[in-house]
């Protein structure tokens, strides 16, 4: 994704747009030589894979949104509002100015990964609209919806899979927002939902 890894890490929030970060994902499959593809996101990657998914559904064959759920809706406010964004915990000059848990725990992950953190910012203000209705109503392939117990970013992962026609829903329990992505049970969900055996 750009911004992130060995990509290009612009520091202008106009790179970030969806419909190109989109356009970035269906060009690597293209030069890839995949066809259609089982495509898996977590967390703004969700969003990415979503937006793809409902753009282009021909190209999609199964869809993974981990660590996302009912916040993905709108109409609660995230354990976010009201604090400093994620735009500013990444520019902030002394981490010790973050005093916000989760703020401060996303600006140590990208210092540990070695991350540009003005490039992170800038893609955190660049993505674009919020979720639309028609965005879930144009999903045409099967859906599973992951998200810890614990994860008050994404919040409840059903309430999202009820909004999505026959989507599969599960729950980690004991997992927040950052324990869900190592756990075993996230990968047996993902390998059985592919496998056709999770019900």
């Amino acid at each position: 994704m750009r911004g992130h890894g060995e990509s290009d890490k612009p520091h202008e929030a106009a790179a970030y747009a969806r419909d190109d970060m989109a356009g970035d994902v269906l060009a690597l499959i293209d030069h890839l030589n995949l066809g259609r593809v089982d495509l898996m996101g977590y967390s703004m990657g969700s969003h990415l894979a979503l937006a793809v998914a409902a753009a282009h559904p021909e190209r999609v064959a199964n869809l993974v949104l981990g660590g996302v759920g009912a916040r993905m809706l709108g109409g609660e406010p995230g354990p976010l509002a009201g604090a400093m964004t994620m735009a500013q915990a990444m520019r902030a000059a002394d981490p010790a100015t973050i005093t916000e848990p989760t703020l401060k725990g996303f600006r140590q992950f990208a210092e540990n990964q070695g991350e540009d953190r003005l490039a992170l910012a800038a893609c955190g203000e660049g993505r674009g609209g919020a979720l639309e209705a028609g965005d879930l109503q144009r999903l045409t392939t099967p859906v599973l919806v992951v998200a810890g117990s614990r994860d008050d970013i994404a919040g409840d992962p059903q309430p999202l899979a009820d909004a999505i026609a026959g989507a599969q829903c599960v729950t980690l329990p004991a997992c927040d927002h950052f324990s869900a992505i190592p756990h075993a049970l996230f990968k047996a969900a993902v390998f059985d939902f592919l496998e056709g055996w999770l019900e």
